[in-house]
């Protein structure tokens, strides 16, 4: 299944959570705030309603890899269903963030009064699990240059404006946050983005991202895969 459709579909799980969600209390963070983390462990799931929100997981070493930018209308936070004393999952503000949040006890009596919220609640974590299957699969498979590619492709898809001339323009994305997604160094990233560059495939500046996903995609598929090249 394409990125772009099954961002879509998750989009429609997230309203079918929310036509049977209340409307709670909302909180504001500040850039780069931490909202929850392994020292700080949630007890609540949250909706984005402005801003965004960088979801990471946290190894015992300290290293940190980047799970998902969650947008507005999106909900995260699922993780607090799980009864541990301690999760490596981490939720920072990416930008100033205003969340809504339902405490995690709330939410277990909500659904047990409203089944088709558990059942729309399932179906997000379903899409979720699939789509970090995924990149699973392209960290086993990929080289660094095609785990690269697809995350720009599916972060413009995600995040992105389309432009009259077939380009697409988001966010400005830094090579360590896009390092953190793919799974290894900035100074890879930064060589790879600069070869994109040359190449006409994107063009970046600190304040954003233009990339010709199109022209993307089809050297994308063309990249290769030599078995002799290591993930890191």
């Amino acid at each position: 299944m394409a990125a772009g459709t099954t961002s879509a579909g998750l989009q429609t799980r997230i309203e079918d959570v929310l036509a049977h969600l209340p409307i709670s209390s909302t909180t504001e963070y500040s850039q780069g705030q931490t909202i929850y983390g392994p020292d700080h462990v949630s007890k609540s799931i949250y909706l984005v309603v402005s801003g965004k929100v960088l979801i990471s997981q946290i190894a015992a070493e300290g290293s940190e890899v980047l799970l998902e930018i969650v947008r507005p209308d999106e909900l995260f936070g699922e993780s607090a269903f799980l009864d541990v004393p301690q999760r490596p999952e981490q939720a920072a503000a990416l930008e100033r963030a205003t969340l809504m949040t339902w405490a995690i006890s709330d939410m277990e009596e909500l659904v047990m009064k409203r089944p088709r919220l558990a059942v729309a609640l399932l179906q997000v974590l379903a899409q979720r699990n699939a789509e970090f299957s995924r990149r699973i699969e392209s960290f086993s498979l990929d080289t660094i240059e095609r785990r690269l590619a697809r995350s720009l492709m599916r972060f413009s898809e995600r995040l992105g404006t389309p432009e009259e001339d077939g380009s697409v323009r988001m966010m400005p994305l830094t090579h360590e946050m896009l390092s953190r997604y793919v799974g290894t160094s900035r100074e890879i990233v930064t060589q790879y983005m600069n070869r994109f560059r040359k190449q006409g495939y994107v063009s970046y500046s600190r304040h954003g991202i233009v990339l010709y996903r199109d022209v993307l995609k089809t050297v994308f598929e063309r990249i290769a895969v030599p078995s002799a090249e290591k993930s890191n």
